[in-house]
């Protein structure tokens, strides 16, 4: 099996065991799978959104490929799906930070809003997105509520620029 997708590491390029990964290379696991924490395996998702949930905004992610032995996990209650542990791992690249942010204004919109529920847009990025979403009130309140901190829902649905309360 083949799968195409995405790997978020550290800000050094190592995973969260400090192995080190490098563009071009292949790396293989002779465990058994298993996804998870205590899983074995080398973790992917098939959607770069899904990578956030995992690392934070600042992580390198790579464009991967999988392939050999394969597991598949999802996630249906909140939504993430085609995660991966792969027992071989070829790394494509890594994406800069305007390759994310380009890829993600490219999505679909259910990625968007997983996209900007877990990773921290910067200014120029945040008026990128409220620009593309001008005339989608549901997504202009999410980017409002996760990237601005602004609780756009009042009782009456009307939009209200008001700070959230923590």
């Amino acid at each position: 099996m083949v799968v195409k997708g995405y790997k978020a590491f550290n800000n050094d390029k190592t995973n969260r065991y400090g192995k080190k990964f490098i563009v071009g290379q292949v790396y293989h696991n002779n465990n058994d799978l298993k996804f998870g924490n205590n899983g074995h395996g080398f973790h992917m998702c098939t959607s770069l959104c899904d990578v956030f949930r995992y690392f934070g905004s600042d992580a390198n992610v790579a464009k991967v490929i999988g392939f050999g032995n394969c597991i598949c996990y999802d996630d249906e209650y909140y939504g993430y799906y085609d995660m991966y542990a792969v027992a071989n791992l070829y790394i494509e690249k890594f994406l800069t930070r305007d390759e994310i942010i380009s890829e993600m204004l490219n999505s679909s919109n259910f990625e968007i809003k997983k996209f900007l529920s877990t990773f921290t847009l910067n200014d120029i990025e945040k008026n990128l997105f409220l620009e593309k979403f001008k005339n989608n009130e549901e997504m202009t309140n999410l980017i409002l509520y996760y990237q601005f901190g602004v609780n756009a829902y009042h009782k009456d649905n009307s939009l209200k620029r008001s700070k959230k309360r923590n």
